[in-house]
């Protein structure tokens, strides 16, 4: 074990997060913008081509066998299996005679399902489709599409497969301008199950836009980012979806700047009856 392995193991977790905060390896949340044109204002934004690059050249490595897994184009050398969400696909499988149907909103270049795929061997069948923006979609195409894995640019193109449709929104609904109006196309879907995974929450009554500041590690970038009140969101969904379980995710815990308490937390739905 390395010296800074060791340093990081004694040291107390409070230490180790200013520690992080300080070297820039943390997300940082600030700002109270009034609605999402000015949080754009107030965002630096980001190298759309640069970032898509990356995640390019880290799922090639990741293809060949070079890394594990990758996510927001950061390699990894160990499995990181998101055992929450498995058991969400694996029980929605179970329901249809061991048929998954995925659609991965906001799923880069397949980066869950390849985090997944290694624990799905013995179901009757896997279709896992990337709705994406364009760019990445023209990649996945290009690039990592295989007869399991297919990429659309809106739910509207996702090719039929057999089996009733999962969809997976992963860290993606606090990024979009309007989360209810992508949460509605979701109901109006023929989705029998939704799963929510890595979504800030907040015991507030309302939602809270802020600016989320990317560590330089990662990529150079800020934009805006909704804190979801967990409230106003299951009462939102309760009209289409019934709660099964949630789970917290490895983010943990964290603070805006000006200091409103958020966890990550996933959720498990299923369509009402």
């Amino acid at each position: 074990m390395s010296a800074r392995s060791v340093a990081r193991a004694l040291a107390p977790p409070v230490l180790v997060s200013l520690l992080h905060r300080w070297s820039g390896r943390t997300l940082r949340f600030a700002g109270r913008p009034a609605d999402w044109h000015e949080a754009t204002l107030m965002s630096g934004g980001y190298d759309a081509d640069g970032i898509l690059a990356r995640v390019v050249q880290a799922t090639r490595d990741v293809v060949s066998g070079r890394a594990r897994y990758e996510r927001d184009g950061v390699l990894f050398d160990e499995p990181d299996y998101p055992f929450a969400m498995l058991t969400a696909l694996l029980r929605a499988a179970a329901a249809d005679n061991g048929r998954l149907n995925v659609i991965d909103f906001g799923g880069s270049l397949g980066s869950t399902y390849r985090q997944c795929r290694p624990l799905l061997d013995g179901l009757t069948s896997i279709g896992w489709c990337v709705v994406e923006q364009a760019s990445f979609v023209a990649a996945g195409q290009a690039e990592f599409g295989t007869a399991e894995l297919r990429f659309a640019g809106s739910l509207h193109d996702v090719p039929q497969a057999e089996g009733a449709p999962v969809i997976l929104a992963s860290s993606v609904l606090q990024y979009l301008p309007d989360p209810a109006a992508v949460l509605r196309d979701f109901a109006a879907s023929s989705a029998r199950h939704l799963v929510v995974d890595r979504t800030p929450l907040s015991g507030e009554p309302a939602d809270r836009l802020c600016v989320q500041h990317v560590p330089s590690h990662i990529y150079e970038a800020s934009y805006p980012c909704w804190i979801l009140s967990r409230e106003r969101l299951l009462h939102g969904l309760s009209r289409d979806w019934r709660l099964v379980c949630d789970f917290p995710c490895p983010e943990g815990t964290a603070r805006t700047e000006d200091g409103l308490p958020f966890e990550f937390r996933g959720l498990i739905l299923e369509r009402q009856s």
